[in-house]
């Protein structure tokens, strides 16, 4: 019985250490500058997509919250997507730096323009900080603020060396009915410096391309949009239509400013203050210059430009046509809309959002001067999280230890049946023989 049960064990270790070797395989990840590119269609939610601290994905060229927790086993996750588009990982910190206020989604979080990093502030936290999270090696380090209870990245200097984000005293919630608003805090990534711009009432920021000036936008002013010299602090207000439209509002020759235009609905899904309608844009650099024609759009929200192709060309999410006025589209679609007014250019389709929603989605926006589309025919997801790999483990080794034990044994039975001893023949008495031969 001791070889029987000997023979399980052995069988019951090698079938774990299979899943263990199965479950942790990941392949190469697309680190080349030169192909960037993004999936026809944006692969769908699992629960199998590795972490980053697990598995390094290299450059990224998308940041998205996939799952807002509202079906069945959809929980919220912060997924990067590999800058060859084939290659998808959860930003686990982003995760785990999530607090009640959050409602279980990920906690704030900005992918840098060259796709390497993540910054990843927190909602509430009595020590305030920016985590950098680093894509290509998997490592983070954190960077200490001087003060603030919420902090909330908001916009990447071209070069990635700074980080713009929002101080607030107080702690805050994406669901509190309004914009998050606070203090601009410039964190200077290569001395661990932080600069503070009191700007109070500022809810959003974008760099220049040059990094010399920041947009600032803020709630309840007439003139909602400055544009400060980082260099002196001096302020010249902007005449817009709309608020700014992201990080990446700055066009690449610094010449224009692109604003959301927006309709009150409080309904309407995404960030307030409202359902965008279009973009407008401004001769930031007041040359003088031929400013496009406003453009009406089908923008998802909350309507931010994610990058531009080239001077005369952004790219945004744009909503289908068919839109629920209730819930927001079934799919969207990631495209590239000239300035002229010509017809928008899809690039990958966003699909099955009823089901498992897509929010707060981000592009590497030095990224997008050549993006490329791939129909990649398998994802690489990484290695397993730990824990569903260490409870995976467990199971198929106990039930292979007890199936292979039954089996031994049932086998170890049948075979002494088949071949039983032979029985030992009774000892003869010689006295007895004796007396019959007479």
């Amino acid at each position: 019985m001791r070889i029987v049960g000997g023979a399980a064990a052995v069988i019951g270790l090698g079938s774990a250490a299979f899943v263990l070797a199965l479950t942790g395989r990941s392949g190469p990840a697309t680190t080349d500058p030169d192909a960037v590119a993004v999936p026809a269609e944006l692969a769908g939610y699992s629960h199998l997509t590795g972490r980053v601290s697990d598995s390094a994905p290299g450059a990224a060229v998308a940041l998205y919250q996939h799952g807002f927790g509202v079906e069945l086993l959809d929980s919220p996750q912060a997924v990067v997507l590999g800058a060859g588009g084939d290659t998808y990982r959860r930003v686990d910190v982003a995760e785990r730096r999530a607090g009640a206020e959050t409602q279980g989604d990920p906690a704030p979080m900005l992918l840098s323009p060259d796709g390497t990093k993540v910054a990843v502030g927190d909602h509430d936290t009595d020590r305030p900080d920016v985590v950098v999270v680093d894509l290509v090696t998997g490592e983070t380090t954190e960077h200490a603020l001087p003060a603030g209870r919420s902090v909330v990245p908001v916009a990447w200097s071209s070069d990635g060396r700074t980080v713009a984000h929002l101080l607030s005293p107080e702690p805050t919630s994406p669901y509190s009915g309004g914009r998050i608003t606070g203090d601009v805090g410039l964190l200077d990534l290569s001395d661990d410096s932080t600069t503070v711009l009191e700007e109070r009432t500022a809810v959003a920021a974008a760099f220049s391309p040059d990094g010399s000036e920041l947009a600032v936008e803020r709630t309840g002013t007439a003139a909602r949009i400055s544009v400060v010299d980082l260099g002196t602090e001096a302020r010249r207000d902007v005449e817009a239509d709309g608020v700014l439209a992201g990080p990446a509002a700055w066009s690449p020759d610094g010449r224009l400013l692109a604003t959301t235009t927006t309709r009150p609905d409080p309904g309407a899904p995404g960030e307030p203050p409202g359902r965008p309608t279009g973009l407008t844009f401004v001769d930031v650099a007041d040359a003088g210059a031929e400013v496009p024609a406003p453009l009406p759009l089908s923008l998802a929200g909350p309507g931010r430009v994610l990058g531009w192709s080239g001077p005369e060309e952004v790219v945004v999410l744009l909503d289908t046509e068919n839109d629920d006025p209730c819930c927001g589209s079934d799919t969207l679609t990631l495209s590239g809309v000239p300035l002229d007014g010509s017809a928008p250019a899809p690039l990958m389709r966003l699909t099955d959002l009823g089901s498992f929603g897509v929010g707060r989605f981000q592009l590497a926006s030095a990224t997008v001067d050549d993006l490329r589309v791939v129909r990649p025919t398998e994802v690489d997801r990484g290695p397993w999280p730990l824990a569903l790999r260490g409870c995976l483990v467990l199971l198929v080794g106990l039930v292979a230890w007890l199936v292979a034990r039954s089996a031994l044994r049932r086998r170890s039975r049948r075979g002494s049946t088949r071949h039983p001893s032979p029985s030992p023949r009774p000892a003869t008495d010689v006295r007895q023989l004796t007396d019959q031969r007479r």
